[in-house]
């Protein structure tokens, strides 16, 4: 393209850059897109591999019911007009080893509701509770976030912010452990029955804020789990096509090496090259350098990677917000192909949650991490299998079920071993893994025609993510703070647009992080920039263009 002027440029193509360029794109903007990876989307994507389509991360996408804020991004981008969103039969079920009987947490907040009341009919106040708990702070949240929050509005609340919002401020600093123990002391099984899938959101519940689980699985209960009919990967290119309708671009295969700064310590645009597709042992011959120019620039990316593209007398300012934030856990992920259909086995629920033996108390998921720490033995991960089967999700036809099996990981388990025993290792663990999923479901195992596993040290490398930390940083307790995290940063047109931004880790708070990074940047340009649109852009950027 001949012309290298944009009025925004993001860096990666996640869905919180994508959600951000989209954005901006409609507001009549010119925006760039590079990513150094062969397709768009980060997580966000699906790939193939032997006539198997293998969806890369999503699961099931909440943020849908009327106390959630997606719904109006979602809606703002028309989204529905570029894809289908297919409604999960069931949230999830809980199989625990030893015996005990599969338990199904339906969909809908009262279907969920009377199903823990039948389950655990002791357990009746402590479960309505937990549901008014959950819709209050839910609400809360709502209120607080879109009120109109002006200079007078602080003025005649802010007093009383603790009475107005009672649940959001009584639940800030809980944890989802303290809350659980308040709720039903040492009654473990009611636990793992409604929060077993807290691997959403963290590894550890003695951190984990019970006010962000409130805020998230809330909206599980309240407005459900959806995939995307085709894959993830619809939504990315749907985001791609909104920027390139509107005069935008995408690129692929090209890496930003630096972050332009004018002589007033502004954003001015980036340099990047040719990079050959992630994974690959080699550079290319021909890096074939190129920079383009914008005011704005959105950072799909860890502080710490956009921290590497900055000038070095910049790095400590910028990086300074972020010092000492505790990260979210890693992931692995065990893709497997199937010739036959996993209901046949048993498999009768869209997600089920696999409890081990040795997980006793609900406190000990913080230890599931722990077991890629040696070779296979006899403790094995918990881990959530979903299979894909269970919709009509316009992929594998041709005889091929997909499943994933997927659990907490820790890069520490995998970073210092060499390139000839990390294989070595994660192959003992593939066997392993697909072992224990055939003694779940007797006989499934024999009907694995593909499987492919990834650990924190494929996330690490694939999602560039520091330690592998899939969800940006931890959401631990207290969730509000005096200083919380943001869309904005110490550069001047440059702002954070992924699971590391304001609204925190997954498909939601990245799309969340990146529709607010777009909204502080239409805020900050009419502020600091002389006039809007692509001409405007040319004028800021004569400059430095010329440097």
């Amino acid at each position: 393209m001949d012309n290298q002027n944009f009025d925004a440029i993001v860096i990666g193509s996640g869905l919180g850059g994508l959600t951000a360029g989209a954005l901006y794109a409609q507001q009549g903007k010119r925006v760039l897109v590079v990513e150094r990876h062969d397709k768009f989307g980060g997580a966000a994507t699906v790939y193939q591999r032997k006539h198997l389509e293998i969806e890369v991360g999503l699961h099931e996408l909440c943020g849908f019911g009327h106390l959630d804020l997606l719904p109006q991004v979602w809606n703002q981008l028309k989204l529905d007009d570029r894809i289908e969103r297919l409604p999960v039969p069931s949230f999830f079920s809980v199989k625990k080893a030893g015996g005990h009987p599969q338990q199904i947490m339906p969909e809908g907040w009262n279907e969920a509701k009377a199903a823990a009341l039948r389950l655990f009919p002791q357990h009746k106040h402590g479960i309505l509770r937990y549901f008014q708990i959950l819709h209050g702070v839910r609400n809360d949240v709502f209120r607080f976030v879109t009120s109109n929050k002006t200079k007078w509005w602080w003025l005649r609340n802010g007093p009383i912010l603790p009475l107005k919002f009672r649940a959001m401020f009584k639940y800030n600093k809980v944890t989802v452990s303290q809350l659980f123990e308040d709720l039903f002391g040492d009654e473990e099984d009611i636990k793992f029955y409604l929060a077993a899938n807290i691997g959403y959101y963290s590894d550890r519940p003695q951190e984990l804020s019970a006010l962000f689980y409130a805020i998230a699985q809330g909206s599980y209960h309240e407005g459900g789990g959806y995939y995307i009919k085709g894959g993830s990967q619809k939504l990315s290119d749907a985001l791609v096509d909104i920027i390139k309708e509107h005069g935008g671009d995408a690129l692929i295969r090209r890496t930003v090496t630096n972050i332009l700064l004018d002589d007033n310590g502004r954003v001015s645009g980036v340099r990047h090259e040719k990079n050959l597709t992630i994974g690959k042992r080699r550079a290319p011959k021909d890096k074939l350098p190129r920079q383009a120019y914008a005011p704005v620039i959105f950072g799909n990316a860890a502080p710490v990677v956009l921290q590497s593209m900055l000038p070095l007398e910049h790095q400590q300012a910028f990086m300074a917000p972020f010092n000492g934030k505790p990260l979210s856990p890693a992931l692995w992920v065990l893709f497997v192909g199937m010739d036959r259909d996993p209901k046949a086995f048993g498999v009768t629920e869209y997600a089920t949650f696999v409890i081990p033996e040795h997980c006793r108390t609900f406190d000990d998921y913080a230890n599931f991490k722990t077991a890629f720490s040696a070779e296979p033995g006899h403790t094995m991960p918990g881990y959530v299998f979903t299979d894909y089967s269970k919709l009509d999700t316009g992929m594998n036809t041709k005889s091929r079920y997909f499943a994933v099996m997927c659990g907490i990981d820790d890069m520490n388990n995998w970073q210092h071993l060499s390139e000839a025993d990390y294989y070595a290792k994660k192959a003992a663990w593939e066997t392993a893994l697909l072992n224990d999923l055939d003694r779940q479901f007797p006989g499934l195992g024999r009907h694995v025609v593909f499987h492919e596993m990834g650990t924190a040290r494929t996330m690490n490398e694939y999602l560039n993510t520091p330690m592998g930390a899939t969800y940006g940083f931890a959401q631990n307790a207290p969730f509000i703070q005096s200083k919380p995290p943001t869309t904005r940063t110490a550069i001047a047109g440059l702002f954070l647009a992924s699971a590391f931004g304001s609204h925190g880790g997954g498909f939601v708070g990245a799309m969340l992080s990146g529709a607010n990074a777009a909204k502080q940047a239409k805020k900050w340009a009419g502020q600091h920039l002389p006039s809007t649109g692509a001409t405007a852009s040319k004028q800021v950027l004569a400059e430095a263009a010329t440097n």
